[in-house]
């Protein structure tokens, strides 16, 4: 019964990013590069190439790219700006932690076939 109620959401989130690609991405992978403060993140590419963290346990999805923030914008998505969950720079005092890794990575799965 509870496997129903997990699998849901994730259906749904499926079925609105159409043909998405989407990858499991942790901060044990990253290590130092690790930007988010969760621990834990799913990266996706939509078929129309906007790129997206989503965080499964709240079902809010972070813009990576600006094709992604243009439709966050406009109203074509449901997101919050990535910058609301980024970690701090420790090498760099006042600025936040890069997603240029994790936008390279979700890129690459616009590259896979479906």
């Amino acid at each position: 019964m509870k496997i129903r109620f997990l699998i849901l959401p994730i259906a749904l989130i499926a079925q609105a990013a159409g043909a998405a690609q989407i990858v499991t991405v942790s901060k044990f992978q990253y290590g130092k590069q690790w930007a988010f403060q969760q621990e834990e993140l799913q990266l996706l590419c939509r078929a129309d190439q906007s790129l997206f963290a989503l965080n499964m346990s709240t079902l809010m999805q972070y813009p990576l790219n600006d094709k992604a923030k243009s439709e966050m914008l406009s109203g074509q998505v449901k997101a919050v700006p990535v910058e609301t969950i980024l970690l701090d720079d420790p090498a760099k005092p006042g600025q936040k932690m890069s997603i240029a890794p994790f936008a390279a990575r979700a890129r690459q799965l616009c590259n896979q076939p479906g």
